[in-house]
């Protein structure tokens, strides 16, 4: 604890250290910043603001926890087209390589994976797919355990998109990219308000592009989301939204890992042309989504509100694609191109789909002279998914250095399982925050949750397995204001994590409990000007009875190793001074295998960078031009904690990337915008898997033509 403290005070001098300069930049009465020619400042990342999810009640500057906001407006800024180049603002988050059917939005936080932490207002988002930004207003990234929160999973942490809704004011905005890597690529958002209280809102997406520097790989996707709101200026506020978003994709595999021996241990991507694409012309990725909410806010009291909200979601995949791989050891000096790559096919497609309300109450009321804060609720779900694997025989091989993807596809294919799973979920959840005179708050959030599995298998012969988890979550947390702009807090949560969590189940898995994690987090919050958020913090999260391999019998998994992920936090995110936004983090992460019956102790965590940096900033020049840039770093990684089948511990370096922007106003709300990323054509390792690692996408010019009126 004395360490904590330590660390503590260190960060609480840190930001106060640069409190003269910003203080002088924003001294006297809070002023809007020069916007980006947006109307849209009151979405801009600021302390004052409170999170987009009930549950968190007070502004985020006084919530326990790192959170980190990601506007509409940035990912306007840096020209984003997909959720995972969003996340890539976040210094906490890293990316994780697509694998059989789970192909999309697969990320991990703090070392621990978040594929099942994707939330939509509140609500879960379990579908594969690649998440397109275009009708997000923000995305918010709450890192440590969020079981209270959310339910099941959230060990690392969770993400929140935030979806854009009708409002009073009509306007309509498009843009219009072309990009170097193919891109063409047009978004509309347009609000319309039908009578008093009320608006329709429908925004659009088409898009047709590649990947700079691989040229083989090729992306298509279109979506729209209307939504219509009743009641804005009443007591009771009803909105009804839906999502339809469908792609379809030639995946990207990347390069196969190499092991070179038996002089070294150690296994590294191959070291092949950047654009090598190991699978074959035809192969596919098709993906439908559509999403139905309605949601019901209602002011019962003065001071009591009632919300409720109904989703309907269904995700339809259909897919087949080559996974490149070299399973001999190689001898050292082996040329390269008399080396044969594997193609391991994947495919398959999956029918899945969610039901699920939320039901709230929240009430603000006074005892003893303490400030109350409650909320409670009930949660019930019903989540459906049903697969069906195809295993490969035939599948032709090809050359490392030169393969062939124009090679006709001559494998033949039969099912490996048609599998039904089916869980039922129940929730009951309370938080309470008390402020207690000027300088204190308390907070303190508990959940009880009930996960009902069925799994269900008809091939290779009938298999039924069931499961059932009750488990409870909570979370307590202490804040002292020191001064009104400043939040000193410390706060403790635990979550678990079911052997169902990705929806299936087999025999290995089907009587373990839940893997358990718990987490300290201790930390300073500054929001000098109410545009403005500084905020550092040291944490600690360690995940007990974790799922590995039985050192007896690999076919069985047994409750018994412990991970553990610690270490500091640094963001800064909003204006530094008017016209100068900036979003910046820097993340030291020491996560890695505390104990584990197959001798990987000590072992890092799967794509858990010791150092990963994240800096983002633009500036007005003047009333007409804005220019900026980003620079990511992010220290070395490896794909898991043991090592591949040959004995072989794979890692790949670290890497820099860097970006630039410039906007130019030629007109009254319209804007030119040129974007440049990968500036220095860098290629490095992007997503890693223990079986293929991606390459990154090459340099990437993107000029936009923006209108807003």
């Amino acid at each position: 604890m004395r360490r904590v403290e330590c660390l503590t005070n260190t960060l609480l001098a840190l930001l106060l250290s640069v409190s003269s300069a910003v203080g002088q930049s924003t001294s006297g009465e809070a002023r809007v910043p020069l916007a980006h020619d947006s109307d849209l400042d009151e979405l801009l990342v600021n302390g004052a603001r409170t999170s987009d999810l009930p549950l968190l009640t007070q502004p985020i500057a006084d919530t326990p926890q790192t959170i980190t906001v990601i506007s509409e407006e940035v990912m306007q800024l840096r020209a984003a087209s997909d959720l995972r180049d969003v996340l890539r603002n976040a210094p906490s988050v890293s990316a994780h390589a697509d694998e059989d059917n789970a192909q999309g939005t697969n990320v991990q936080i703090r070392g621990f994976s978040a594929r099942y932490d994707m939330y939509l207002d509140g609500q879960l988002d379990f579908g594969s797919y690649y998440r397109d930004p275009f009708n997000l207003e923000e995305v918010e990234v709450l890192t440590g355990p969020s079981s209270v929160l959310f339910g099941r999973g959230s060990t690392g942490g969770a993400i929140e998109q935030v979806s854009k809704k009708p409002r009073m004011d009509e306007f309509a905005d498009g843009t219009v990219s072309v990009g170097s890597d193919r891109l063409k690529r047009i978004t509309t958002d347009v609000n319309v308000p039908v009578q008093e209280g009320a608006a329709f809102r429908v925004t659009g997406m088409a898009q047709d592009g590649g990947i700079a520097g691989r040229d083989v790989v090729h992306t298509r996707r279109v979506g729209i989301a209307p939504s219509f709101t009743v009641g804005m200026n009443s007591a009771t506020q009803l909105t009804i939204s839906y999502l339809y978003q469908r792609q379809w994709d030639k995946p990207d595999y990347g390069i196969p890992w190499v092991d070179v021996g038996p002089t070294t241990n150690v296994s590294h991507p191959a070291l092949v042309p950047p654009d090598n694409f190991y699978g074959f012309q035809s192969d596919y990725s098709r993906v439908s989504v559509n999403i139905l909410t309605a949601s019901l806010r209602s002011q019962l009291a003065e001071k009591i509100i009632l919300r409720n909200q109904i989703r309907y979601g269904v995700y339809d995949q259909n897919y087949r694609e080559a996974e490149p791989g070299i399973k001999p050891i190689i001898a050292p000096g082996t040329p390269l191109s008399t080396i044969e790559v594997t193609r391991t096919e994947r495919g398959g497609r999956a029918h899945q789909s969610f039901l699920d309300d939320q039901l709230s109450f929240t009430a603000a009321f006074e005892t003893f002279g303490i400030q109350h804060t409650l909320v409670a609720g009930a949660e019930a779900g019903r989540q459906v998914s049903e697969p069906t694997v195809l295993k490969f025989a035939g599948v032709p091989g090809t050359n490392l250095i030169t393969p062939d993807e124009d090679q006709v596809f001559s494998g033949t294919s039969a099912p490996s399982s048609i599998v039904r799973f089916v869980a039922n979920t129940e929730a009951l959840y309370a938080t309470d925050t008390l402020l207690i005179g000027e300088h204190w708050e308390l907070n303190g959030a508990a959940r009880l949750d009930r996960f009902d599995a069925d799994y269900r298998n008809q091939v290779p012969s009938p298999v039924t397995l069931e499961h059932t988890d009750i488990i409870p979550s909570w979370r307590g947390a202490v804040i002292y204001k020191p001064i009104p702009s400043v939040s000193v807090y410390g706060t403790y949560g635990t979550s678990f994590d079911p052997s169902a969590e990705g929806l299936s189940l087999n025999a290995s898995t089907a009587d373990l409990a839940p893997e358990r994690s718990h987490s300290a987090e201790t930390g300073v919050k500054w929001d000098p000007n109410k545009y403005l958020l500084l905020s550092g913090a040291v944490f600690r999260t360690v995940m007990s009875n974790l799922r590995e391999a039985s050192p007896t019998d690999p076919t069985i998994q047994i409750l018994a190793g412990t991970a553990r992920s610690q270490g500091v936090e640094l963001q800064a995110q909003g204006y530094m001074a008017p016209g100068w936004l900036v979003l910046a983090g820097f993340t030291y992460l020491d996560a890695s295998i505390l104990s584990s019956p197959n001798g990987d102790r000590g072992s890092p965590l799967q794509n858990a960078p010791r150092e990963n940096l994240r800096l983002f900033s633009t500036f007005d020049l003047t009333g007409k031009l804005t220019i900026g840039g980003g620079v990511d770093y992010s220290s070395s990684r490896v794909p898991g904690t043991v090592v591949d089948s040959n004995g072989f511990r794979q890692e790949v370096p670290g890497y820099w990337s860097a970006s630039a922007l410039a906007r130019y106003m030629i007109a009254s709300r319209i804007n030119l915008q040129l974007n440049v990323d990968n500036i220095a054509d860098r290629r490095f390792y992007d997503g890693l898997d223990d079986n293929h690692v991606n390459v990154s996408a090459g340099r990437s010019v993107r000029l936009s033509f923006i209108v807003q009126k």
